[in-house]
């Protein structure tokens, strides 16, 4: 709604903040007349951190004793008051109240200097935020569900998300509202399939005041070297001779954790292959089960980060090869740390991955 046009004898004041501007409801005619320019009223309508609202007094004549009294819209009742100020003085009168939102009436009682007496009323609104900070942890981000959670220190007004994919090219803007939701309450936001891989995610958060703060989310994937566990001819059981070679694989992974910390949960994906010696079916189930008993070791030897798995059997062969061929170099693992399920590709041509 547009601010109405007042003769040249009026009081306005200006709500000065962030990017916040508003008219208050006028003054009757004879209030208006009288007060016209004396007090050099303002209201500082948003404050932020340890700061309070204010009505700010900038008086041209000099006013003896002047008395607020402030009704805020949930009934709350604040005094305000000052005496002895002088012509072209300033005074700050404080607005103590809580983070939020608020409606006020205010009743303005002046004596001046020449005992001269005003009175008049108005309504306006004030904001109080804290110091704004995104609260979000890996866990609360799936990359694969396209979905995500966070919570705000302060009451939140909305989200916008871009999604970038690899080529730089926007693949998706979004914004959703929260309606002033309370400060700490999970907020949520979800988006469709993209149908591109993602480069980065940006995350910008606005609270209720205009204020906003946001965080970068880049997808991450890093291929573990190691030294393949060696089985028996047929069997997936893990030989204690071959333990030492997974236990090098562990502290490189959990290095891996340390090193690259992120705000996207990194999972670790263990793939396992055999070459073409036996039938097709039977080194499916071979390589799957060899897979699931080295994420069972990790799972056991206290690993957090969650662990899926998958057998390729002869499906993604390191080196072509005939039938019933033995070659060492196709009887392998893959083990790979990454922030969302790996996309299909020669290595892993099956996204069927299962939580262990």
């Amino acid at each position: 709604m547009s601010c109405p046009t007042f003769p040249k004898r009026s009081l306005w004041l200006a709500l000065v903040g962030f990017g916040l501007w508003a008219c208050l409801f006028t003054l009757g005619r004879e209030a208006r007349a009288d007060v016209d320019g004396r007090l050099g009223l303002e209201l500082r309508g948003v404050a932020a951190g340890d700061d309070f609202p204010a009505l700010v007094l900038r008086p041209s004549e000099n006013v003896k004793r002047l008395r607020v009294k402030l009704t805020r819209g949930d009934g709350q009742a604040l005094a305000l008051g000052a005496d002895g100020l002088a012509a072209g003085s300033e005074k700050v009168l404080s607005i103590q109240q809580p983070h939020g939102r608020f409606a006020w009436q205010a009743r303005f009682e002046v004596r001046w200097g020449d005992d001269s007496d005003s009175s008049f009323d108005f309504s306006f609104e004030t904001t109080r935020v804290g110091k704004l900070k995104l609260l979000i942890a890996p866990e609360n981000v799936d990359l694969d569900a396209r979905t995500m959670t966070f919570r705000m220190s302060n009451p939140a007004d909305r989200a916008e998300l871009a999604i970038v994919g690899q080529e730089g090219q926007t693949l998706k803007l979004l914004t959703q509202s929260y309606g002033g939701a309370a400060e700490g309450t999970s907020l949520a936001l979800a988006w469709d399939p993209l149908g591109a891989d993602v480069l980065y995610l940006d995350l910008k958060v606005y609270d209720i005041a205009g204020f906003w703060t946001g965080v970068r989310l880049t997808p991450f994937s890093i291929e573990i070297p190691h030294d393949d566990v060696t089985f028996d001819n047929g069997k997936w059981d893990i030989r204690p001779s071959e333990e030492p070679k997974l236990e090098r694989t562990m502290t490189l992974v959990r290095e891996a954790l340390a090193k690259h910390g992120t705000l996207l949960q990194l999972k670790l994906f263990i793939a396992g292959y055999t070459d073409t010696v036996g039938s097709k079916a039977s080194n499916q189930t071979l390589s799957e089960n060899r897979a699931r008993a080295i994420a069972g070791w990790f799972a056991r030897k206290g690993l957090k980060a969650p662990i899926l798995y998958q057998g390729f059997g002869e499906d993604a062969l390191a080196v072509d090869t005939p039938d019933e061929t033995p070659e060492p170099r196709n009887r392998r693992a893959l083990y790979l740390l990454s922030s969302q399920l790996p996309g299909t590709s020669r290595q892993a041509p099956r996204a069927d991955w299962k939580k262990l």
